[in-house]
């Protein structure tokens, strides 16, 4: 049977429509990866805490997750396209690259570069033009916001860093862990504004994860590292407000 290319086109937007209402956080960009990590996390309760209820979570919630798959799969093709090619640049060998990817041999490594850089076109070329133009109107003004903020965003960044010990259900998780160890690293490098936020966002959906009470701190420092926590919610919810801006202008364009 033949997909149906305007009914698939329809449940997509209903789903983007539901999935930034319940789990956007005030965000008009959909990032796939991340919202499929929230809904799962909602639905099998990785973030209650010990004597509450899950939350319900109903299956349309599951199944407006599972249409970001195709987008989701495309965007790690991209991003392990573009390792590959940093690899090479930087004079990394074929057989290098395939011990990596745990592959036999160089000509796999080879033919999985090629794959994947077809791919990426093949994507890029059945992408409408108006969301391209979207995501580059909206990657442009976030990278603006960023480069203006620069200051708040690393002084945000290392409150929360400094008093990382309060949470100590933080280090118990790898996610969560990684991404503290993250934002410590690019403080200690460039410190740039939009990875910093990119990590943040991932460490705000355990601090104050959706639909649910924030993450209380504990110890001598609980008061200080509430302050910290919601500055960086505020951070974020500034940085939400600069992506609706984006999508609000093109929309009044098109009308």
């Amino acid at each position: 049977m033949a997909i149906d290319h305007v009914k698939r086109q329809r449940t997509r937007d209903a789903a983007e429509e539901l999935l930034r209402a319940r789990y956007g956080e005030g965000r008009n960009y959909l990032d796939p990866i991340r919202v499929m990590q929230d809904v799962r996390a909602q639905a099998f309760g990785y973030f209650v805490r010990e004597g509450e209820e899950a939350p319900e979570v109903p299956a349309e919630d599951l199944l407006a997750a599972l249409t970001q798959v195709e987008e989701a799969r495309a965007r790690l093709d991209a991003l392990e396209r573009d390792l590959i090619r940093g690899a090479r640049n930087r004079g990394a060998s074929w057989q290098k690259i395939a011990d990596s990817l745990g592959m036999a041999n160089r000509q796999a490594a080879e033919a999985r570069a090629t794959r994947l850089e077809r791919a990426a076109e093949s994507h890029s070329r059945d992408r409408d033009v108006p969301t391209q133009r979207r995501e580059r109107a909206r990657q442009r003004a976030v990278e603006a916001w960023c480069a203006a903020h620069q200051a708040r965003i690393r002084q945000t960044v290392q409150r929360l860093v400094d008093v990382a010990e309060a949470w100590p259900q933080l280090a118990e998780d790898f996610l969560t862990s990684h991404s503290l160890r993250a934002l410590e690293n690019r403080l200690n490098g460039d410190g740039d504004g939009v990875k910093l936020l990119d990590d943040l966002e991932t460490l705000r959906t355990r601090l104050a994860p959706h639909g649910q009470p924030p993450l209380e701190p504990a110890g001598e420092r609980a008061r200080e590292a509430a302050q910290a926590r919601d500055a960086a919610v505020a951070l974020l919810s500034d940085l939400a407000a600069v992506r609706l801006e984006v999508d609000a202008a093109r929309m009044s364009t098109v009308r």
